[in-house]
């Protein structure tokens, strides 16, 4: 009988043939680990196109013995898998409200306050703002806690060419149980440079400028205007408000994707007290009224997805090709975010804090069909899931680090 080959004989040009048929980022670390000619196998590369991942939080952050490393639980699509991925220690109980390509995620150290930016492969932390500037100037500080945010750009130095835009709960007594605000800041502030209304869903940055989506559909769009030598605080804003015209559901959550270089409203169906049952994709048209020669801007549903695969979250949706990732299919890919609205339980913890995580899964419709991941998952005391893109760059970096 002839003896066995090992495994650690195949060639290098062949074993990155076999890491280009493993969907999963993760898989080519173990592939990596293997040995030598394995690990030169899977650096030949190139990687395969990633989705983003699903972070999981925890039921409650535990305590870290000395000399342990804390870890969070990503789910994979591609795979179908849970990964536990190591992360900072100090996020620990951290509540996470959003990420940024590159590595980056949102979060508050403190539930409603600490806010901060992390990467999760550099290690790299920014603070962000925890007040914003009222109506009566650097003398006027308003207490505020972040639901979401996004940038202009990635937050690399010079920091101050990067502009971030927030959806934020005012925390003065007066304001606390008043509709949502908005607030812009230069990166490396530690004040949001402006304060005000705007019951705001979502926003994104697109095409030069943030867009906030409200509650009603209507667009709220804005460009930040500075001198690179003016102070950080200093922060001009120019405003247009876009009434947006056409029948739409006005119950449920709403989200902003770019998707092949044109804005999309994403419309979730979720009656009260259940789970979510639809999604429903709009696109922005122009049409003139009958009574009118102006053309007016007008939200249109679309009839059929088309190929798309849309990772919806508040401030981080994406959208990628079904047909760049064979076995996939289209659909609107979600997460449970019912506690965006749940200050009350954010900044005070009234009753224990309770955050919402077995309402995840996938539409792919119409016609209507949703499959739900994790139904059974518990809550967690301290965070929502969120949509994910950064930890693929901190798993594709520990391959690197093997070399």
């Amino acid at each position: 009988m002839a003896p066995r080959r090992s495994w650690a004989n195949l060639p290098a040009d062949l074993v990155a043939e076999i890491a280009r048929c493993l969907p999963c980022v993760a898989d080519h670390v173990q592939a990596a680990r293997a040995c030598r000619t394995w690990l030169q196998g899977v650096l030949m590369g190139p990687y395969p196109l990633q989705l983003p991942w699903l972070l999981l939080p925890h039921q409650s952050a535990a305590a870290l013995p000395p000399g342990a490393t804390r870890t969070a639980s990503f789910f994979c699509v591609l795979c179908n898998r849970t990964h536990r991925v190591a992360v900072p220690n100090h996020t620990g109980g951290a509540r996470f409200f959003g990420a940024y390509p590159g590595g980056w995620i949102f979060l508050a150290y403190g539930q409603s306050c600490g806010h901060g930016l992390i990467n999760l492969r550099t290690r790299e932390g920014l603070d962000l703002p925890d007040e914003a500037i009222g109506w009566g100037g650097l003398a006027s500080r308003h207490p505020i806690f972040i639901r979401v945010a996004t940038l202009s750009a990635p937050p690399a130095a010079p920091l101050e060419g990067c502009v971030a835009a927030a959806i934020v709960t005012d925390l003065t007594p007066r304001h606390f149980f008043g509709p949502p605000r908005i607030t812009l800041w230069r990166m490396g502030s530690r004040l949001g440079s402006c304060l005000f209304q705007f019951e705001a869903e979502d926003v994104i940055y697109h095409d030069g400028a943030f867009h906030f989506l409200s509650d009603e559909g209507d667009l709220l769009v804005c460009w930040p205007e500075f001198q690179d030598e003016a102070p950080l605080e200093r922060l001009q804003v120019r405003q247009e408000i876009r009434s947006m015209q056409g029948y739409v559901l006005n119950n449920g959550a709403r989200y902003l994707v770019e998707s092949r270089g044109e804005l999309l409203m994403v419309l979730r169906v979720q009656p009260p007290e259940e789970v979510t049952s639809q999604f429903r994709v709009f696109r922005i048209m122009q049409e003139l009224a009958p009574d009118d020669d102006q053309a007016h801007d007008v939200w249109t549903e679309l009839s059929a997805l088309d190929g798309r695969m849309l990772f919806v979250g508040r401030g981080c949706s994406r959208s990628f090709e079904a047909a760049d990732f064979p076995g996939t299919q289209e659909g609107v890919y979600f997460l449970d975010d019912g506690s965006f609205h749940a200050a009350p339980m954010i900044c005070y913890g009234y009753g224990a804090r309770q955050y919402g995580c077995c309402n995840n899964g996938v539409w792919s419709g119409p016609p209507d069909h949703v499959r739900y991941w994790f139904p059974g998952q518990r809550p967690s005391t301290y965070s929502s899931p969120i949509i994910d893109s950064a930890v693929q760059v901190m798993v594709q970096h520990v391959v690197l680090c093997l070399n």
